[in-house]
């Protein structure tokens, strides 16, 4: 009733006629004036002659809330007595001369807004703001879908692109304009390290020619010009060690180059039984036995024979190399399949995929073998819609390693 009453005092004014009025247009409550007159009200009061200048209703009517109310009452906030009626009065000047404003309210009001009034708007306050939270929760899981989408398309572009894959980019064309820097960066990025990649493999592969030439000589010299010796065999060995290495470097550089590839369909049982009759002396050198097993010698795959070749010998001298004399082999050609298995120690199951690792042995003071054989075989299946795998379940005791390859 304070600001009430204070905001209606200040809104009156003397018009040109002398008359005191109440500029009522902006009065949030005038509807409440006019008609619930009999449980609301103001007045005008004069101080000096306590005549009624200004009422809400006319003065005397029937119903009026002033009706019965004293013109003399204290300043500021009181009730009157035996009725649930509350004043408030504040004094003004207008014209230099002192009035009294009195606002009158019925205290019924208060408890029909308690009892009616504000259970409902708290009802209608509480439906709007679950209707707005249902919206807003609703806007906001389409919002994120949105944002998501485009997000998983683009992590998938990505996921796509393998390590033998860096020539792939990036599809910009359907991403959101808040992805696409991201994007372009991640073609930038894979671009700059395809050029790099390009480089390493061209550098791999100049060092295994220019080393090639100069190998080969310097074998030929030790075998036609230094007499017998400890020292020389020593010298051959080192030198066929080192020829060994350049080799494998050659052969990855080719495994690395998909552009030479001839894709034919052949027997792998054909390919097979050529590389057991090519390495069959180095078996006999170790006193080791050799088994060849056709399941199915009518299976057939798609591949470059050159490189299936790699991959089988690269698998048997893997296994003569890490069995002990008078050990066994037994390779196996099942459908679309090559099993390699041996009668060694096998391969701790910590290293099953080390082993692929170029140039990784598990002892590396070990001048038996390179490293590379395993990771060429591996680069060079990677062509194909084929898999390798190694366990230690050989029916020799030894490792396994499959080869298989999908249609």
């Amino acid at each position: 009733m304070n600001g009430l009453t204070k905001e209606m005092s200040e809104s009156l004014y003397i018009d040109d006629s002398g008359t005191i009025k109440l500029d009522d247009s902006e009065l949030i409550m005038k509807w409440g004036f006019d008609a619930l007159f009999s449980n609301l009200g103001y007045r005008l009061i004069e101080v000096d002659t306590q005549n009624t200048m200004l009422m809400s209703v006319p003065h005397g009517k029937e119903g009026s809330i002033f009706n019965g109310i004293s013109l003399s009452i204290p300043m500021y906030f009181s009730r009157v007595e035996g009725s649930n009626t509350s004043i408030y009065r504040v004094k003004v000047e207008l014209a230099d001369k002192s009035y009294y404003f009195d606002a009158v309210r019925s205290d019924l009001l208060i408890e029909l807004a308690n009892e009616a009034v504000e259970p409902t708007i708290v009802d209608v306050a509480t439906t709007v703001i679950l209707m707005t939270f249902i919206i807003f929760l609703s806007v906001s899981v389409i919002a994120i879908k949105l944002i998501v989408k485009p997000s998983s398309h683009l992590t998938k572009q990505i996921q796509h692109i393998k390590p033998e894959d860096l020539h792939k980019r990036i599809d910009v064309e359907n991403v959101p304009n808040e992805l696409l820097p991201i994007a372009n960066a991640m073609n930038d990025a894979l671009s700059r390290v395809e050029e790099s990649f390009e480089q390493q493999k061209r550098f791999i592969a100049d060092a295994a020619h220019e080393l090639r030439t100069p190998l080969t000589i310097l074998l030929n010299r030790l075998e036609l010009k230094i007499p017998p010796s400890p020292t020389k065999s020593e010298l051959f060995d080192d030198a066929h060690f080192i020829s060994r290495i350049v080799e494998q470097l050659l052969d990855l550089s080719r495994a690395q180059n998909t552009s030479s590839q001839h894709h034919i369909s052949i027997k792998l049982s054909d390919v097979v039984k050529n590389v057991c009759s090519h390495i069959a002396p180095m078996v006999i050198d170790k006193n080791q036995a050799l088994e060849l097993i056709g399941e199915n010698d009518l299976s057939r795959v798609n591949v470059d024979e050159g490189e299936l070749t790699v991959i089988v010998k690269n698998l048997l001298e893997n296994a003569i190399k890490h069995i002990p004399e008078g050990g066994r082999i037994k390779t196996t050609v099942s459908n679309n399949s090559i099993i390699v298995e041996d009668s060694g120690y096998g391969i701790p199951k910590e290293f099953h995929r080390q082993i692929f690792e170029r140039f990784w042995r598990e002892n590396q003071s070990n001048r038996n073998g390179s490293g590379l054989g395993l990771a060429i075989t591996k680069e060079l299946i990677s062509h194909y819609n084929a898999t390798i795998t190694v366990n230690n379940n050989s029916s020799l005791g030894g490792a396994k390693f499959t080869v298989e390859f999908y249609k």
